[in-house]
C-alpha cells in the first residue's frame, strides 16, 4: 500500500481544492470538516493498491466466500471494504468476459475509478493538516 500513499495524498488535497473552489462558487459557506465530508465521500481517481498486494486480499476473499455473501453496504473507509469493492469488480468481470482473475484485477486496477477514497474523516483530517503543514503538494 506505501508505495502508492503519496499520489493518493496529492490526489485528496487536488479534490479538496476542486470542493472548495465549487463550494465558493455556489457561494456555500465553506469550513475543513465540510470539505473533508463531501471529498472523503466523492469517487477516487483509483484504489491506490499494488496488484500484488490486492491479488493476495481479493483471492483470499474470493477462497472464503467473503465476495459472493457480502450483502452489507461498504463503509468506504476501510482497507477491507476497498479489496472487497475490487473483489466485486472482478469477480463480475470473471463472471461476464470469462477473464481469470488476474487479467480482471489488472483491469480493474487500471481502469477502474474508487467509490471513494476508503479513509475516515479523521484520517481526512489528520491528512489534511500534514499536507498543509509540509507544503509539498500543489
Amino acid at each position: 500500500m506505501g508505495e502508492y500513499t503519496e499520489q493518493r495524498n496529492r490526489d485528496f488535497m487536488a479534490a479538496y481544492r476542486r470542493e472548495m473552489r465549487a463550494m465558493f462558487a455556489k457561494g456555500e459557506e465553506m469550513n475543513v470538516e465540510r470539505i473533508i465530508a463531501r471529498v472523503v465521500e466523492q469517487e477516487a481517481p483509483g484504489y491506490y493498491v499494488s496488484y500484488r498486494y490486492a491479488r493476495r486480499a481479493v483471492g483470499d476473499l474470493m477462497e472464503r466466500g467473503v465476495i459472493d455473501r457480502y450483502d452489507g453496504g461498504l463503509r468506504r473507509h476501510s482497507r477491507r471494504d476497498m479489496m472487497i469493492e475490487i473483489g466485486r469488480k472482478c469477480a463480475e468481470r470473471m463472471r461476464e468476459r470469462g477473464m481469470g482473475l488476474g487479467q480482471a484485477l489488472t483491469d480493474v486496477l487500471v481502469s477502474e475509478r474508487a467509490s471513494s477514497f476508503f479513509m475516515t474523516r479523521a484520517y481526512a483530517r489528520q491528512l489534511f493538516y500534514r499536507m498543509g503543514k509540509n507544503r509539498k503538494i500543489k
